[in-house]
């Protein structure tokens, strides 16, 4: 005889264990590429100004590899300034500053860098913005001057090199003379360091 009260058992079937898997692991697989393409840096862009005018220079490459994609020029208030009043045209000598940002496939910064070994020379040191840079030319006698000793630091010389000592010397009289909020007199001679940079 056939006990009424009992409840009924049910049963899984293991097709529907299996679909139910399937649906749980796409979910996870969901979220996991989510949180990748949200968080894994799928581009690298490096900051370079101009030792000259100080145009902004950028350049996106594929983070990792290295692969370029694409650069881009700036003008700034300082390369506006010195097409107008120094010169109008030059050619550009791009120095890489400490700086990069790597973004995710949405174009979000998911990593920014503030590494040294990333400069090119060391003007990038001297943290010379736009209005520095524009008092640097406006207080020298020559700005042809000033355009040399700016380039002579736009590369880093070969440790122990005469260049590396000539370096070594623009840079302490800059550093000096920005410390003291380029108030004192012009910290070069006439004359001295225009020989164009190599």
């Amino acid at each position: 005889m056939t006990d009424l009260a009992s409840p009924a058992k049910t049963t899984t079937s293991p097709a529907e264990l299996s679909l139910f898997a399937r649906w749980v692991s796409g979910i996870i697989l969901a979220g996991l590429l989510i949180l990748f393409l949200f968080w894994f840096p799928a581009t690298r862009e490096d900051y370079f100004r101009c030792a000259i005018c100080g145009m902004s220079h950028t350049e996106q490459s594929v983070a990792w590899f290295g692969w370029p994609l694409s650069t881009s020029e700036h003008p700034t208030e300082c390369s506006d300034w010195y097409q107008s009043h120094v010169e109008p045209e030059h050619q550009h000598v791009w120095a890489s500053n400490c700086f990069a940002r790597e973004k995710n496939c949405f174009g979000q910064t998911v990593l920014m860098q503030q590494l040294g070994s990333l400069a090119t020379g060391p003007i990038s040191w001297l943290h010379l913005g736009d209005y520095k840079t524009i008092q640097i030319y406006q207080k020298s006698p020559d700005p042809a001057q000033a355009r040399a000793l700016l380039l002579k630091l736009a590369r880093f010389a070969p440790a122990g090199s005469p260049e590396k000592q000539t370096q070594d010397e623009i840079f302490a009289r800059f550093w000096d003379w920005k410390l003291n909020g380029m108030q004192g007199p012009w910290p070069f001679k006439e004359s001295e360091f225009l020989t164009p940079a190599q």
